[in-house]
């Protein structure tokens, strides 16, 4: 998803889960150079957006809690 702000664009991160996420990358002058931006800071495509690489980490950290979970003992 893109941003249009006084017209510059970003991508926005699709998911918005992580505290620190950033929520918007970097402003720019076009649509693909927002895209390169995003690419170069390693944010993830989804095939329907941009996951930013704070949202990715704690899709991970949510994975882990839940197979740690998963192997406790139930009582």
């Amino acid at each position: 998803m893109y941003i249009e702000k006084d017209d510059q664009y970003a991508v926005e991160c699709q998911l918005k889960i992580a505290p620190d996420c950033i929520k918007t990358g970097e402003f720019c002058e076009t649509n693909e150079d927002a895209v390169e931006w995003v690419e170069e800071e390693c944010w993830i495509y989804s095939g329907e957006g941009w996951i930013c690489t704070q949202c990715n980490l704690q899709i991970f950290q949510n994975i882990g809690d839940l197979k740690r979970r998963q192997r406790l003992p139930k009582d």
